[in-house]
């Protein structure tokens, strides 16, 4: 009797260089393999496209070593927000190979001297995502605020940003912006009064630069984004 060595799906599908092979039962019994979708296929709905410009604005990371290359997006958080890296992961998982890992990082700024935990995944790298690569990021690879934020900017990206890098301060909230520039920061500050009638400020920080919206746009700016917050994040409004 001879041995039958089957290989798994994923093994398969990469041996003959397609996505993702799934296997059915045929009305005669035999096993057959349908092709799944081929990287080219792979697109993003409005809603995960309002999601990455959000998270573009705050911690979401890219790498695309060259223009010959695809890009990946990396979603890495503490393990405080085990719960969002999940949310995210879910949103996420049709453009991914593998689910979140645990990383232990050390913090060695003066005055942490810590230890700390972070969980993170990374997607396949995609055409899909080249877009938001060449929209937020220059040539030499540092992120920027590209501009035609405006055509991209939602409530739901609002509230995705707000989610990385947001915190309420006594009347209204500041963002984390301290690795964009002054001017940077203006032009958020203008694009959001523009498109959303929302007051902001630019401060200065030890760091840089950080966006404000003032108290007089507090409500309105919640009334904007909270259908989009998950509620782990609800003591930020």
């Amino acid at each position: 009797m001879k041995t039958l060595f089957i290989k798994t799906t994923t093994t398969l599908a990469r041996s003959i260089n397609i996505a993702c092979l799934s296997p059915f039962i045929s009305p005669l019994g035999s096993i057959r393999f349908i092709r799944g979708p081929s990287k080219s296929d792979l697109q993003l709905t409005s809603e995960l496209k309002e999601v990455v410009v959000g998270k573009m604005l705050g911690d979401l990371g890219s790498e695309r070593p060259n223009l010959n290359c695809n890009t990946r997006l990396s979603f890495k958080h503490t393990d405080k927000q085990i719960e969002y890296i999940e949310h995210l992961y879910l949103l996420f998982k049709d453009y991914c190979k593998s689910s979140s890992i645990s990383l232990s990082r050390y913090d060695n700024r003066p005055n942490r001297n810590k230890k700390y935990k972070a969980i993170k995944f990374n997607t396949r790298s995609l055409p899909c995502f080249n877009e938001f690569r060449e929209l937020f990021y220059n040539n030499e690879g540092v992120k920027i605020i590209p501009n035609n934020l405006g055509d991209y900017l939602t409530p739901r990206a609002l509230a995705y940003w707000f989610q990385d890098d947001g915190y309420k301060s006594v009347n209204g909230f500041y963002f984390s912006t301290e690795s964009f520039t002054l001017e940077e920061n203006r032009f958020l500050a203008e694009l959001l009064l523009n498109k959303f009638g929302l007051e902001c400020g630019v401060h200065t920080h030890t760091n840089g630069y950080r966006l404000y919206i003032l108290s007089t746009s507090r409500e309105k700016y919640i009334g904007l984004i909270k259908p989009y917050i998950l509620p782990l994040f609800y003591y930020k409004l």
